[in-house]
């Protein structure tokens, strides 16, 4: 459902979901009664009727999307056609409890919609928690987003999880909600193209992703399986479990430092989703510099970092990828995780 503004998940019900039970046969009963959960919010104004013969798009992890003005200033230095965003925020007291991605669209000229992928319970993780302490969420909202510079034709919303994980007391970030993607069609030339912004789950396994991509794409092909596609997001190639790259952070440090080159330009062999994609049809090596990494870290985080974001293609020439930096004028990170860069053009 397309709607000029989410529907409000009251105070009270977000924390009697926060005390209450909380299994998967609960959570799908809470996911099912919050109407937010499916809606796409559409706002902001496109600054011209059509594209020229390219697009240029921008993919970008934005971490919650809480360091507008530095997002901002590096997204209008590149003058996208179309930003295919994640981890946005909506009425979140991390990010100043505002709706930052009005204010960035307004910024570009852009349309939007936007998708929630989870309803957040509580303030985020602990960094999150321990810096804004109990500030209450005004909505609570977060989730994924496409912005164009030109219409936006037929939004469309994909639930790619329902199982809940981020719900159980033991992940310590209590959620109602799942992974996702957005999208929707701009005009490029006389065909219409297909953009997808993705966001793709980190606790889970190699295979998890690829059963999440291929429910994507089935997804995609019901959609519009004639037009081409640019699908863009944090897809979390992580190339193993959360568990082992979490239950003990030394031993993976040490077994990426054995295998140097794993999280850049051998994720291929690691990620079955990339072979999913590739028998469907799309390409990847066009679209990305597959030898730079797209995580970015704080001054002194020792975790390694590898290329855990993408852009693959359906139907479409890509050229002049790159990788954008994400930093404040001080230096310190805007996000995360750096912007990817591309132009495409119909085949």
């Amino acid at each position: 459902m397309l709607v000029q503004q989410l529907t409000h998940v009251p105070v009270a019900d977000r924390q009697a979901m926060r005390e209450g039970p909380r299994d998967s046969a609960t959570h799908l009963r809470h996911a099912a009664a919050i109407p937010a959960l499916g809606q796409i919010e559409i706002g902001g104004t496109a600054s011209r009727d059509k594209a020229g013969e390219a697009l240029t798009v921008v993919a970008w992890n934005v971490e919650r999307l809480r360091y507008g003005d530095a997002i901002a200033a590096t997204l209008a230095a590149q003058s996208p056609d179309v930003v295919l965003l994640s981890e946005v925020d909506n009425g979140m007291a991390r990010s100043g409890n505002g709706h930052p991605l009005r204010t960035l669209a307004d910024r570009l000229g852009h349309t939007y919609a936007y998708g929630v992928e989870f309803v957040e319970l509580g303030g985020g993780n602990e960094a999150e928690r321990a810096k804004n302490g109990e500030a209450a969420n005004s909505e609570g909202f977060h989730g994924n987003a496409v912005t164009s510079a030109v219409p936006l034709q037929r939004p469309f919303l994909v639930r790619l999880d329902a199982a809940g994980g981020w719900f159980r007391p033991e992940c310590g970030q209590p959620r109602i909600g799942g992974r996702m993607a957005i999208g929707g069609q701009v005009q490029l030339g006389d065909r219409r193209v297909t953009v997808v912004s993705v966001h793709l789950e980190n606790r889970t396994d190699p295979a998890g992703r690829a059963d999440q991509t291929r429910h994507l794409l089935d997804a995609i092909d019901r959609y519009d399986p004639e037009a081409p596609v640019l699908i863009g997001g944090d897809f979390n190639t992580l190339t193993a479990t959360h568990e082992e790259r979490n239950d003990d952070p030394v031993a993976w440090r040490a077994r990426i430092a054995a295998e140097p080159r794993r999280l850049i330009d051998d994720v291929e062999r690691h990620e079955p989703l990339f072979a999913v994609l590739a028998g469907r049809g799309y390409g990847w090596q066009a679209a990305n510099n597959l030898d730079l990494p797209t995580q970015r870290r704080e001054a002194g985080n020792p975790a390694p970092v590898g290329r855990i974001d993408w852009f693959f293609t359906r139907g479409l020439a890509a050229s002049a990828p790159s990788v954008l930096p994400a930093v404040l004028p001080d230096g310190r990170p805007s996000s995360d995780h750096e912007a990817l860069l591309v132009t495409v053009r119909l085949e």
